[in-house]
């Protein structure tokens, strides 16, 4: 009876674990991803919706500027769960302030030859009376009229400012990028998004369409720890997008791939399903006795240790430079050196 309560709680520990290793549901990435957006200076008032299905997360609605097109991309991207983000974003154009009335012209001050003629036609009443009064005084001259200024010369118009202009980077082409994070078998998960910098320019037609430095991001497409089962470590990244010039650009490469050393044929025969259980059956016995019926019903414990020991771990340090290539062309929009700030 005490051997049947033991296999009972193994298996339903076996269970807990499971549980506890699944993924995220849809419903709470949401939430997390809905929470980072409304605690975002540029986001808190966007019109945004966030609807996930199996971990892939469509972002929909629209943002007040292109700064806060590329935040709402950026959390959804780097919360941890989402496999795929589709960008459905559109920015909002800036309504135009209409243009102010102009001010009403000033009243027109009468002239002296106003004054004068205004003057010459008063009652005739009062020009007896100030004659009676007064010396007759003499006529008030006529101002100079005024010679019209020297036609002058046209200004030039200035030349009109230089226009933005959409390249075309084919498939095929080949990228080497610098990391600037790292990507380690026995830490990160799939669909983590890692930091990196374009390490060559990106030339078109002989000109330098993106320069070196531009940011770019990598995702971990899928990873494996020689701890486990399988024997080996495993690491698969791909690009995700370019920033450059306050713009995203997302990316399709190749897959970047890197295998570590295997455990061996040997160690792999010794780790079974039957030496796992036995070592939980110990574990929950609490040794002596129990540790004994663990070691009789899975056989030794030490086959699991050194199956989990064995195995080189992969990791992808910083500063490691890796080569991709371009699956689909994608557009850039390049802005004039003279009027914006390349990278």
């Amino acid at each position: 009876m005490r051997q049947k309560w033991l296999f009972s709680a193994a298996l339903l520990a076996i269970a807990l674990v499971t549980g506890c290793s699944s993924k995220s549901s849809d419903a709470a990435l949401v939430t997390n991803i809905q929470s980072q957006m409304f605690a975002d200076q540029l986001l808190k008032n966007a019109n945004l919706q966030v609807t996930a299905t199996k971990g892939e997360v469509t972002l929909t609605g629209t943002v007040p500027s292109d700064a806060a097109h590329l935040d709402a991309y950026k959390i959804a991207s780097e919360t941890p769960g989402v496999s795929k983000v589709n960008d459905q974003i559109t920015v909002q154009e800036a309504q135009a302030v209409p243009p102010a009335e102009p001010a009403p012209a000033p009243a027109e001050k009468p002239s002296h030859a106003r004054k004068a003629h205004m003057k010459r036609h008063a009652p005739a009443q009062e020009d007896e009376q100030l004659a009676s009064n007064t010396p007759p005084l003499a006529p008030e001259p006529e101002p100079p009229t005024p010679e019209p200024p020297a036609a002058s010369a046209p200004a030039p118009q200035p030349p009109p400012p230089p226009q933005p202009k959409d390249v075309q980077i084919p498939a095929s082409t080949m990228l080497t990028i610098r990391m600037i994070d790292g990507v380690d078998s026995s830490v990160n998960r799939a669909g983590e998004i890692f930091h990196a910098s374009l390490e060559n320019p990106i030339v078109v037609d002989d000109q330098v369409i993106v320069s070196k430095g531009a940011d770019v991001y990598v995702r971990l497409v899928n990873s494996s720890s020689a701890g486990k089962f399988s024997g080996k470590s495993e690491l698969h990244l791909e690009l995700v997008k370019l920033e450059f010039q306050g713009r995203s650009y997302p990316m399709v490469s190749s897959t970047y791939s890197l295998t570590g050393s295997s455990r061996g044929k040997d160690t792999a025969t010794k780790v079974g399903g039957g030496a796992v259980l036995g070592a939980i059956i110990g574990a929950l016995a609490g040794g002596g006795k129990g540790a004994a019926i663990g070691a009789g019903v899975g056989g030794a414990g030490g086959g699991v240790y050194q199956g989990a020991t064995h195995g080189k771990q992969v990791k992808i340090p910083s500063e490691t430079k890796l080569d991709f290539q371009l699956d689909q062309p994608m557009t850039v929009t390049v802005m004039p050196r003279s009027t914006s700030g390349a990278q």
